[in-house]
């Protein structure tokens, strides 16, 4: 028999048989799988890459999940991100921050053991009890020995309605970490770690917010907009004609320098970037959602400030909504997040769904570990790292921290 003839043959028999769906089996399977693949098949669809898996089971019933290809090289070549929290991310040491983060109740005085340089400062509260006291603020150096910090007197903020809060503020520390600012009714405290001194000045208000600009200037402000500008050496106080926020900005590690904010709600978000000095704005352009937006997500609200990464983008938590690309129920204000924003195009260019069962503002950025990856602050978690180019998540901290927390690593 010819080759041909057995062709012909075979095209015959198979005339009559029904191509099976491979395709909506996958996708009807696909659909059964947790929240994070569906995010992850969004992201795929969004680059114009088709493609469907059909989760393995392990001899135990488990999915086995296929590992990732390696990423690319090239920032640019990644697909545009979505991330979503791991209910069990990986734990990684992230030096000199401890995994266990407990402040020792016999940690030394500062006024005896002066600090050159600190990685972190905090203040425990616990929102259980009903014990309001100040409590005191400790320092972790880079060898990870805490210090009490027992110089000058600090009381809690409170606005015009006598709402307190506790004054360390995530943008307290100084970029150099040797210095300590903390917002006071009608002043403003600066502790100088190495010299284990404070230096009081008195600013008119009831201040609750501050951030650094360089390491010898600190604007003072509250909620709104508007600051007063601080040379805490020389002691002076002087208005600020740019009328920022040191709620929503984050500070500059280079005095003087630009400094970025993200602020409005519904079709009016913006990045605002003033210059100090300057009344006008150096720039102003709208947030464009336009890289998460197919993924169904929705910010309604910045929460706390926009953290630079020196190399013109800022980083901030977020809360809003969800609504999964394939039609499932949609999460209204409800959702936490991480966002990572151009501030030169208003594009966000990253986020991190942390979850639509946390409370509003349980989050909040720390720093820039490096060009990509960030230190955040979690209520559940503790202390997280996020790769905002590879989506990677790891946990630093073996469980959460109860109080408020300012980290600049070397």
């Amino acid at each position: 028999m010819t080759t041909d003839r057995l062709t012909e043959l075979l095209e015959e028999s198979s005339a009559d048989v029904t191509a099976p769906a491979f395709a909506a089996t996958a996708w009807a399977t696909a659909r059964r799988v947790r929240r994070r693949r569906q995010v992850l098949a969004s992201v795929a669809a969004f680059a114009a890459v088709v493609a469907v898996t059909v989760p393995l089971r392990g001899r135990g019933g488990d999915d086995i999940v296929p590992a990732p290809p390696a990423p690319s090289a090239s920032p640019s070549a990644l697909t545009p991100g979505v991330d979503v929290m791991p209910p069990d991310p990986v734990q990684r040491a992230l030096a000199p921050l401890p995994a266990d983060f407990a402040v020792p109740a016999d940690a030394p005085k500062l006024s005896g053991h002066p600090v050159q340089r600190a990685v972190a400062v905090v203040q425990e509260n616990d929102p259980d009890s009903a014990d309001r006291s100040m409590r005191p603020l400790h320092v972790l150096d880079t060898a990870g020995q805490w210090v009490r910090v027992d110089v000058g007197e600090l009381v809690r903020t409170h606005d015009g309605g006598g709402n307190e809060a506790d004054p360390l503020r995530g943008t307290s520390l100084s970029p150099d970490g040797r210095r300590v600012a903390v917002p006071q009714p009608e002043a403003l405290v600066v502790i100088d770690l190495p010299a284990a001194k404070v230096h009081r000045i008195p600013v008119p208000g009831l201040n609750e917010q501050v951030m650094w600009s360089g390491n010898g200037i600190v604007f003072v402000g509250q909620g709104s907009a508007g600051v007063v500008r601080v040379d805490w050496a020389a002691g002076t106080v002087t208005p600020e004609p740019a009328a920022m926020s040191a709620w929503h900005g984050g500070g500059s590690a280079v005095a003087l320098s630009e400094i970025a904010e993200l602020a409005g709600a519904g079709a009016g978000h913006k990045v605002r970037v003033w210059l100090p000095g300057d009344a006008k704005l150096l720039r102003e352009v709208p947030v464009d959602f336009g890289l998460v937006k197919p993924f169904g997500y929705g910010i309604s609200e910045w929460d706390g400030p926009a953290v630079p990464d020196g190399a013109g983008r800022v980083a901030a938590a977020a809360w809003g909504d969800h609504a999964p690309p394939d039609g499932g129920p949609r999460n209204y204000g409800g959702v936490q997040m991480l966002t990572v924003v151009n501030s030169t195009t208003g594009t966000v260019e990253r986020l991190l769904d942390l979850g639509a069962d946390r409370w509003k503002s349980c989050c909040r950025v720390l720093d820039w570990i490096d060009g990509q990856t960030l230190l955040a602050q979690t209520e559940r978690e503790g202390l997280i790292t996020w790769n905002t180019r590879t989506g990677e998540i790891t946990r630093i901290t073996a469980g959460p921290f109860r109080g408020t927390v300012s980290v600049r690593l070397p």
